[in-house]
């Protein structure tokens, strides 16, 4: 594994800006259920190649246990399916011309939210909504509702831990803008959260999560981890100097994992604090390929329910294809790849 160099500095703002612009040039100016199908699980391989540019770098089957929700990047656009962490069990839950991305899992396992936007035809899709399905991919139900060719996007949609409440992002290309909005489980009572201190800081609140103690954390301006009530006030800075991109709270909310860009690594960090507790993989560039035509490697995070072991794969904009999907210890040691896997992005753990 070569040694991670530092890449030039680069705000959320720029990278995120460079994604969603070129997704939504798709769109034509646009800001959605499916069918279910179950595939042939693929089997447990003893082994397998990670890395699609860099060289071969072997990897061995994990050895936990538990379900992962991913998306898998196909020709036309993305589907929703599970996956146990051995590599058994691969379940395709959507089949739709569009995208389905960005999985997350119920507190009681039951129900998975993701985001959608529908294909019309080439080049040419719909907004993207939130929607929910049970975990078997049954009872699709759309939750937002924007106009079929507006310009938002509705996406990063997560559970609050009562599963009473849904954040998620908002992205309004007219606007250049991304905020943090909450609503009610069923699509109701939409508002509001985030506002920006400063008027250039378009793109302030990226990827919201939910804390155990009712607070929504999100990525700010410059990368680094915040967080809010959900009525909007008491907003703080969790770490300072970090240029995040990806980032995923411990289940015992005391370590973020977070992916810092400029480094090209995944770190472990103190939530109160920002100490590097452990290094989990660096550099990003050797295991998954970045967006071809910018260049970025982005590793979405997920920890498992136990908080003993992360899961890795690119994010929803990084990279073509996708990328492996990892696990790796909480002290950055026993990294592994899901046999079977290779086109992942957004991993989501079962809750046990």
């Amino acid at each position: 594994m070569k040694t991670s160099t530092k890449r030039r500095p680069s705000t959320v703002i720029g990278v995120i800006a460079l994604s969603l612009v070129g997704i939504a040039a798709l769109t034509l100016g646009a800001c959605g259920g499916s069918s279910s199908t179950t595939s042939n699980s693929p089997g447990a391989a003893t082994s397998l190649v990670a890395g699609q540019s860099q060289g071969a770098i072997p990897l061995p089957a994990p050895t936990v246990t538990g379900t992962i929700a991913f998306s898998k990047r196909v020709e036309q656009g993305a589907d929703i399916y599970v996956v146990n962490a051995d590599g058994t069990g691969l379940t395709q839950l959507t089949d739709d011309l569009g995208f389905e991305e960005g999985p997350d899992w119920s507190p009681d396992g039951s129900r998975i939210l993701y985001s959608h936007c529908r294909a019309l035809g080439q080049d040419n899709l719909t907004a993207m909504n939130v929607w929910v399905m049970n975990a078997d991919g049954s009872g699709k139900v759309q939750l937002t509702k924007n106009p079929t060719k507006g310009d938002c996007w509705d996406l990063n949609a997560t559970w609050s831990p009562d599963d009473k409440q849904i954040a998620f992002n908002r992205v309004r290309f007219k606007k250049m803008s991304v905020d943090v909005f909450v609503m009610n489980a069923d699509g109701s009572g939409i508002k509001l959260v985030t506002t920006r201190p400063h008027p250039m800081d378009v793109w302030e609140a990226w990827r919201p999560s939910w804390a155990r103690d009712g607070k929504i954390l999100y990525l700010d301006y410059d990368g680094n981890v915040c967080e809010v009530n959900p009525d909007g006030s008491g907003r703080v800075r969790l770490t300072e100097g970090r240029s995040g991109r990806e980032y995923d709270l411990s289940p015992d909310g005391k370590t973020i994992a977070i992916y810092d860009l400029t480094w090209d690594r995944v770190e472990a960090v103190a939530t109160r604090g920002g100490e590097t507790l452990a290094t989990l993989l660096d550099p990003v560039s050797d295991f998954i390929t970045g967006n071809s035509q910018e260049k970025y490697d982005w590793a979405a995070l997920a920890w498992a329910p136990d908080g003993k072991v992360l899961a890795m794969a690119a994010n929803d904009d990084g990279g073509p294809r996708g990328s492996r999907l990892y696990i790796v210890n909480a002290d950055g040691s026993g990294l592994s790849a899901v046999p079977g896997v290779d086109t992942a992005t957004g991993p989501a753990w079962r809750p046990e």
